[in-house]
């Protein structure tokens, strides 16, 4: 045990050194994702949703402070996700034998009583969560049914509110093998959007929320996806949910596709952002009053980060083209309805012979301004890929972002890093 502790601070200190002391902040030294919320008053909350649960906080404009372990596994009781508000509270989400679970978290961090979500003597399984920075949360599980059968289900909590509501369905039982993939989000009023699609049947799948009411039917946006369906929602209520096509050979429908739902309104229609451009790379920022930008890459329309905006009610245009030789991996967007907005991407740091990769944010000040100058976000890696964005009140941004790098013997060594940017 002594010499595990010490290969692990070892390998803290030299992640620590791998980055510039001006740009990032290791916040975890494994391959760990990260939930980051932001106050109005500039505080800054990041939880590492792998157990053990820990949780940092960074005093307005500073750095983040040391981690806290939240929870740790006991028996029976494996952690398997976790939310954070603006206020530093939150949830952590517990798969407990064949349950699901839900322990909530004030600001100080104090840990409530375990909370059972799925109905008592039913077999469920984790599948998504989300947390809103008001508090608001969600929860969607799989419970399961004699003959292999499954459906979806899920429990809301209000913003405010203590505990969680009774779990609804969002889908009806079916039989076929559990390879599917969820994607739930949460606005500030409690609006809600649960997306999902199957690899049997790539169809893909959508319940809605709004504040005060269950679940709506599920509808179908799309009887064929090629990769996995995310959601989005703004604070105002307003939605949307991203999945990509691909025919062999390619058609000009392929491509991302985004389906937009007004604050009181249904899903409509597919809304092709790069037309024939195949599985897109993608992320996507709603704003309180509506407003979409998407940030994409694909294989066809060039190595550069895209950006397609739209008002409400309004069709969506190209407004920017960012970076140079992009990676196609994930991206990080934030935006506002004041036009402030950051994207993040990753791209090779040289044209050496040692591949190496630098993640890389660019900031939009204003409405109607242009993208500033990409600056990095650390050192090079041998891998890099930015997870999530948020805007801080009065400017700037803070960005969650993985490094990787291989040592000698094939070891791989990762990071989780979180970066200011002014």
């Amino acid at each position: 045990m002594r010499a595990t502790r010490c290969c692990r601070w070892a390998l803290v200190a030299a992640l620590v050194l791998a980055a510039p002391a001006s740009a990032a902040q290791v916040i975890a030294p494994r391959d760990v994702d990260a939930r980051l919320a932001v106050g109005a008053d500039g505080r800054a909350f990041v939880v590492s949703p792998l157990s053990p649960i820990r949780r940092r906080a960074a005093r307005p404009g500073a750095a983040f402070g040391p981690s806290r372990a939240l929870m740790r596994p006991a028996a029976g009781a494996r952690p398997v996700d976790a939310g954070v508000a603006a206020d530093g509270s939150g949830v952590i989400i517990v798969q407990a034998h064949r349950s699901v679970r839900a322990v909530a978290f004030g600001p100080s961090g104090a840990l409530g009583r375990p909370a059972a979500l799925s109905a008592p003597g039913a077999r469920a399984d984790f599948a998504a969560s989300a947390v809103a920075p008001s508090g608001a949360a969600v929860v969607v599980w799989f419970r399961h049914r004699g003959a292999a059968r499954w459906r979806l289900e899920a429990a809301t909590r209000a913003p405010g509110a203590r505990r969680f509501g009774v779990p609804e369905p969002l889908s009806a039982y079916v039989r076929r093998p559990c390879c599917t993939g969820v994607s739930v989000a949460i606005g500030e009023r409690g609006d809600a959007v649960a997306t999902w699609s199957s690899t049997v049947r790539p169809s893909v799948w959508a319940a809605l929320r709004r504040p005060g009411q269950r679940f709506g039917r599920p509808r179908r946006l799309a009887a064929d996806a090629s990769d996995a369906p995310r959601a989005v929602v703004g604070a105002g209520g307003a939605a949307a949910v991203l999945y990509s096509t691909q025919h062999v050979p390619l058609r000009a429908g392929d491509g991302l596709q985004l389906h937009r739902a007004s604050p009181v309104g249904a899903f409509g229609p597919a809304e092709h952002v790069n037309g024939g451009g195949g599985v897109t790379v993608a992320d996507a920022a709603v704003t309180p009053a509506g407003r979409v930008l998407v940030a994409w890459c694909d294989q066809v329309h060039g190595a550069r980060v895209h950006v397609s905006e739209a008002a409400p009610r309004a069709p969506l245009a190209a407004t920017a083209e960012l970076g140079a030789d992009v990676r196609p991996k994930r991206l990080a967007v934030a935006a506002d309805d004041a036009g402030r907005a950051v994207v993040a991407w990753s791209q090779p740091a040289s044209t050496a012979a040692a591949h190496r990769e630098r993640a890389v944010a660019a900031l939009r000040a204003a409405g109607g301004a242009p993208f500033g100058t990409a600056v990095a976000l650390g050192s090079p890696w041998r891998a890099t890929e930015p997870t999530l964005a948020r805007l801080v009140p009065g400017g700037g941004a803070l960005v969650a972002w993985h490094a990787a790098r291989y040592g000698g013997s094939a070891q791989r060594r990762s990071a989780l890093l979180v970066t200011r940017l002014a």
